[in-house]
């Protein structure tokens, strides 16, 4: 019972510090388009916490910040997108465990991230939009590009520094490590 208890604290933690760091840390990258830095709490959650927690810190992360911040149009297509991310990543992430070198493990994670963002942002997302808006597919495409790379970068830094917090989150959080 205490270790569910703790793991929802955690997971509301994670959820908290992705609406936290996609606010408060906005780098303008695209006209109107900023980095959202909320991904690095994803990724790092996925890689310690496994795939319901880590996905849970992306939809519900973004559900808030798009409540809170920004629009209630994109809010869907952001959450679905964040569903095929975070059981892609967190997927890959426990199958990986095993692999001893850190480094070499990352590799299948971040093609991973990298593709399912893909497939989130360009395909999930711009479908969901184009449905919602009534305007073609090609056209949400081509407006998510920008979303897609943004965020498969985040997604993919957000793997070394998991890798730097290591010795940190496993001393505080050994009973959670998936």
């Amino acid at each position: 019972m205490k270790q569910r208890a703790q793991w929802i604290a955690v997971t509301a933690l994670g959820i908290a510090l992705f609406v936290v760091f996609s606010i408060a840390l906005r780098i303008p990258v695209f006209q109107r388009f900023y980095l959202c830095l909320g991904y690095v709490v994803m990724g790092i959650y996925c890689y310690y916490f496994g795939i319901l927690s880590g996905t849970l810190v992306g939809v519900v992360g973004v559900l808030f910040y798009c409540t809170i911040f920004s629009s209630f149009g994109g809010m869907i297509g952001w959450a679905l997108g964040n569903i095929v991310i975070g059981v892609a990543v967190g997927s890959v992430c426990k199958m990986t465990r095993k692999i001893r070198s850190e480094w070499i493990r990352m590799i299948p994670i971040i093609i991973t991230a990298i593709v399912s963002t893909a497939v989130g942002m360009l395909l999930i997302k711009s479908f969901y939009e184009s449905i919602l808006s009534g305007l073609p597919f090609s056209v949400r495409f081509y407006a998510n590009l920008p979303a897609f790379f943004a965020d498969a970068a985040v997604l993919a830094i957000s793997f070394p520094i998991a890798k730097s917090l290591h010795k940190i989150i496993t001393r505080q959080f050994p009973l959670l490590i998936s």
